[in-house]
């Protein structure tokens, strides 16, 4: 899970942290530089990008499993 902190203090990411590591949640700090961001599995086409927000402004929602059909896709290279 990859979290963004907006408006956060340096005191309030510290407790964040502190309440982590009490219940053995593992969190680490990415720097801001953009760049660094690197996710598992190929990125969803210009194709599959517009499919998904076609299917679902048409019904309002796009099912689970068809989400998580084309992630799977994506990330196995299927």
């Amino acid at each position: 899970m990859l979290l963004e902190l907006q408006n956060t203090s340096t005191d309030d990411v510290r407790k964040l942290l502190a309440f982590a590591q009490q219940n053995n949640l593992q969190l680490s700090v990415i720097d801001d530089d953009f760049n660094n961001y690197h996710l598992p599995g190929k990125p969803l086409t210009s194709s599959q990008l517009d499919s998904i927000i076609a299917n679902s402004r048409i019904s309002g929602t796009i099912s689970l499993g068809e989400a998580h059909e084309i992630i799977c896709s994506n990330l196995h290279g299927n």
